[in-house]
């Protein structure tokens, strides 16, 4: 795994531009992982992204890994609305600034930080790969966790229209941390799911917030589960 790490890093200044999708032609790391340079990623939530997320918008990127989409908004956006972004581990946040910088993406904010419902420091897990890293008490990694909830009442942050959630098991404490958020600007949110329990309290969370949810891919027991939640039309 260290050896995997420092081939990663050796190579973080590598370009090569994505040859499909939403960031066709422009320049990713080329260590970051072959679905990203194909065009391949996470193909049925990057499609519920793009057509939920609109020019201008602010998003919230929670577990925003190496920058994918943070990305697409920023280049939905064009310069206009923000991105915020919240991911803890360092190596992934090293790729998210470089992927940022060598396309000019513009009004995008890293916070390397994970996000829960207090401001602590907590234990962080990289797991087996750059995209499994949780919060965990049996973690190696000493890492910041912050509010969202009180980041925007100190004016930290603007209110979002758009919230992604992708923490690997951790998405109770992240909604637990946006409730305020959540009762007064109802954001459209598009959630990885990563276990049973996980699963049940998002969609029971969400419904009572009178939010309509969609399954994107209810057949796939053995990975995650994501939900796209649009607040209900009254």
């Amino acid at each position: 795994m260290k050896v995997k790490h420092a081939f990663k890093i050796i190579f973080s200044w590598v370009f090569i531009k994505v040859k499909a999708g939403p960031l066709a032609g422009k320049k990713w790391i080329i260590t970051s992982g072959a679905k990203y340079i194909l065009g391949t990623q996470e193909v049925y939530k990057t499609e519920a992204f793009i057509k939920n997320f609109n020019k201008g918008e602010i998003l919230y990127d929670i577990g925003a890994h190496v920058g994918y989409f943070s990305a697409i908004a920023a280049s939905i956006n064009e310069g206009s609305g923000g991105i915020y972004a919240f991911e803890p581990r360092p190596m992934n946040a090293r790729f998210f600034r470089i992927h940022m910088k060598a396309n000019h993406f513009k009004n995008v904010t890293l916070f390397e930080a994970a996000v829960g419902d207090s401001e602590s420091y907590v234990r962080f897990d990289p797991g087996h790969g750059s995209a499994t890293g949780h919060v965990s008490l049996k973690g190696r990694l000493k890492v910041t966790q912050v509010s969202i909830d009180k980041m925007l009442k100190e004016g930290k942050i603007p209110s979002p229209d758009f919230i992604k959630i992708d923490v690997e098991g951790g998405e109770m404490d992240v909604l637990k941390g946006l409730v305020e958020i959540i009762s007064a600007h109802h954001p459209k949110i598009l959630v990885a799911t990563h276990n049973q329990q996980c699963h049940t309290f998002v969609l029971d969370f969400l419904r009572s917030y009178n939010y309509s949810l969609e399954v994107l891919n209810p057949g796939n027991f053995k990975g995650d589960i994501e939900i796209i939640a649009l607040p209900a039309v009254n």
